[in-house]
């Protein structure tokens, strides 16, 4: 719809005379001189064709007609300064909604998350997880501003940038390893414990097929709620763990958990930052991809020694 409308500084100057009844008062709400004032209400009577004050060499009297017109425009002012406050408002008070893999959250982000404070202290956030796959309309419907899940970076509507490797191998205490049951070789396994993670049920046998180790039963062993929990009874000695390589890397590098293989098997997923394509220009969205993927690459290369690639073979 075309709209007619006057210039913007001019109806400004002429609702706050009109509501004063007062060029000098005007002047001073704007912070112009009155002569500013005086020029911008000649330049909307002529742009408008008729005279919106009777001046006389004593006093300003605003017509009958333009009287009307100062309450609708200060309506129309009123409304719109309040509309801009709230937006405003919104956007200093809104918090960045994230939602994360539960295991993720505990072992790799909610460590490095001091660090973006002290970059942005004013920037609220929401941090939400579950041991469930994030259902993307979350992301399209602005629930949620930024996830990061497992996947192959392959969302539809998604923009989706790669944080960390989803590679596995199988964890335990030192102490299980000098124990009387020995766990030299995969076919070991047998005399030990599984330890599974409901939350990726199929861990263990996509490691031992993909090692060969079809005389090992991957269905039997324990099963807890998350990985965190599953990597924690690892260390207390209950058995051995399915770890996920990037989220146990200080647990090996100080000696809590110890690799008995060195198989390592990647099956092509990994971590993602993914956020729906039109939150891609909200700053807050901006300021944290940036940051986590500035993260990521540095934690990398800290620990790019224990981080291994895949290895392709497995004796025994």
């Amino acid at each position: 719809m075309r709209r007619r409308l006057p210039p913007l500084n001019a109806l400004r100057a002429f609702e706050s005379a009109g509501r004063h009844v007062s060029f000098t008062r005007a002047a001073e709400e704007l912070h112009v001189t009155p002569g500013a004032v005086s020029r911008q209400i000649k330049l909307l009577e002529d742009y408008l064709g008729l005279e919106l004050f009777e001046r006389t060499s004593r006093d300003l009297r605003i017509t009958e007609e333009a009287e009307d017109y100062v309450h609708a425009l200060t309506d129309v002012f009123d409304r719109v300064n309040s509309a801009t406050e709230r937006l405003l408002t919104a956007r200093r008070e809104r918090p960045l909604r994230i939602h994360c893999a539960m295991t993720f959250t505990l072992r790799w982000l909610v460590p490095l998350l001091p660090l973006f404070h002290r970059l942005y202290p004013q920037r609220e956030i929401q941090l939400t997880t579950s041991l469930a796959p994030l259902p993307v309309t979350l992301l399209e419907s602005g629930d949620v501003d930024v996830a990061i899940q497992m996947g192959r970076g392959d969302w539809q509507g998604m923009i989706a940038h790669r944080l960390a490797g989803s590679a596995l191998v199988p964890v335990c205490a030192p102490a299980l390893i000098d124990g009387d049951l020995p766990l030299g070789a995969v076919h070991d396994l047998n005399e030990h414990t599984l330890l599974h993670s409901l939350a990726r049920p199929h861990d263990w046998a996509d490691w031992l097929e993909a090692a060969g180790a079809a005389q090992v039963d991957p269905e039997r062993g324990l099963r807890f709620e998350s990985s965190s929990l599953a990597y924690q009874a690892a260390k207390e000695g209950l058995g051995v763990a399915m770890g996920q390589m990037a989220l146990i890397v200080d647990d090996l590098e100080t000696g809590r958990l110890v690799t008995p293989f060195d198989f390592v098997f990647d099956n092509g997923e990994a971590y993602y930052l993914t956020y729906a394509d039109h939150a891609e220009n909200d700053p807050r969205v901006r300021e944290f991809r940036d940051w986590v993927l500035g993260q990521a690459e540095d934690y990398a290369q800290a620990h790019k020694d224990t981080i291994k690639p895949g290895v392709t073979a497995l004796s025994g």
